[in-house]
C-alpha cells in the first residue's frame, strides 16, 4: 500500500524530524520505536541516506526541538496519570505516534485533528500495518472555527474528569484569539486538568540571531503554503492564562529545557504547561 501525502507540510517535517531522531542523535531524548515505520520504508531508506544534511546545525536543531517537546507532552501525561488523570488529548495530533507504543490501554486516549489530517493518519497506520487500539478516539475538529469541547464529549470525553491536553505545532499557525479560545476550552475543564502547548515568542523578546532563524522558518513555512500568524510576550501570555482560570503554570525557555533534556535550543518557541 503506498504512502499518501500529508494534507499538512508541516505534520510531514515534524514527524520525519522525529523519525531522524532516532537515527541521528545520541542519547535519545524521545525513544520511538514507531516514529521511521509510521513514514513508510521509503521514507525510511531516504533518511537513512540522508546522514550528510542531517549532521548540519538546523538539521539538528530541528530534531531536538521537535524531541524535546514531544517528551514534555509525554512526561506531563505520565505525572497526571500518577495523579489519577485518565483521559489523554492530543491536540494537532499529525503523525505522533504515543497511543500507539504506550501500555496505556486503561486510558482513554484522543486524537484531535482536522478531517483530513486524521483520515491521513490513519492510512499511514494501515500502510504500516500499525494496529489502532481501541481505547484511542478520532476527533476531528478545526481550531479555526468549531468548539473543541462539543466535538470531543461526542466522541465519548468526560468533562466530569479531568485531562491531559498536549499541543505541539499548532498555536504558531492560528491567530491569537483562535489560540485563546482553545485555552479558555482548556480552563473550563474539570480541576486538575494540564495542557502543555508550544508557541513562538514575540521577536522583541528574541536576540537578532534568533530573529533571523524566525524570518527564515517563517519564510520557508510561507514557501509550502503555512504560515506564522501568531507570537505572544511570556510575561502576558501567564498573565492572561491566569486570567482564564489556569491555576498553576510552569513556562519553559530554552535554557530550562536544555538543562531539563540535556541538549541546546533556539529560543524562538518556547513550552509552556498550565494546569487548571
Amino acid at each position: 500500500m503506498a504512502f499518501p501525502s500529508p494534507p499538512k507540510p508541516s505534520a510531514w517535517v515534524t514527524a520525519t524530524a522525529r523519525a531522524a531522531h532516532q537515527l541521528y542523535d545520541e542519547p535519545l531524548i524521545l525513544p520511538d520505536p514507531l516514529a521511521l515505520r509510521i513514514l513508510g520504508s521509503e521514507r525510511e531508506a531516504e533518511l537513512r541516506a540522508d546522514g550528510q544534511r542531517q549532521q548540519h546545525p538546523l538539521a539538528a536543531a530541528m530534531r531536538a526541538t521537535m524531541a524535546v517537546r514531544a517528551r514534555l507532552a509525554e512526561d506531563s501525561w505520565d505525572d497526571a496519570q500518577q495523579r489519577g488523570v485518565q483521559q489523554y488529548v492530543i491536540l494537532g495530533a499529525g503523525l505522533d505516534t504515543y497511543a500507539y507504543r504506550s501500555n496505556a490501554a486503561a486510558a482513554r486516549i484522543y486524537e484531535v485533528d482536522l478531517h483530513a489530517m486524521l483520515q491521513w493518519k490513519r492510512d499511514c497506520l494501515r500502510a504500516a500495518g500499525i494496529a489502532e487500539p481501541e481505547h484511542v478516539s478520532y476527533v476531528a475538529t478545526d481550531f479555526t472555527t468549531t468548539a473543541l469541547m462539543e466535538d470531543l464529549l461526542q466522541a465519548g470525553f468526560d468533562a466530569a474528569q479531568p485531562a491531559c491536553c498536549s499541543w505541539l505545532g499548532v498555536s504558531m499557525y492560528l491567530k491569537p484569539d483562535e489560540v485563546m479560545r482553545t485555552l479558555r476550552e482548556i480552563a473550563d475543564c474539570a480541576p486538575g486538568s494540564s495542557i502543555v502547548f508550544d508557541y513562538c515568542v514575540h521577536r522583541k523578546h528574541l536576540s537578532e540571531q534568533e530573529c533571523t532563524g524566525l524570518d527564515f522558518i517563517a519564510a520557508s513555512l510561507a514557501a509550502q503554503g503555512e504560515h506564522l500568524q501568531s507570537s505572544f510576550e511570556p510575561p502576558l501570555l501567564e498573565h492572561v492564562l491566569r486570567q482564564q482560570g489556569f491555576r498553576h503554570i510552569d513556562d519553559f525557555d530554552a535554557q530550562a529545557l536544555g538543562t531539563r533534556y540535556g541538549t541546546r535550543l533556539s529560543g524562538i518557541f518556547r513550552l509552556l504547561r498550565a494546569t487548571v
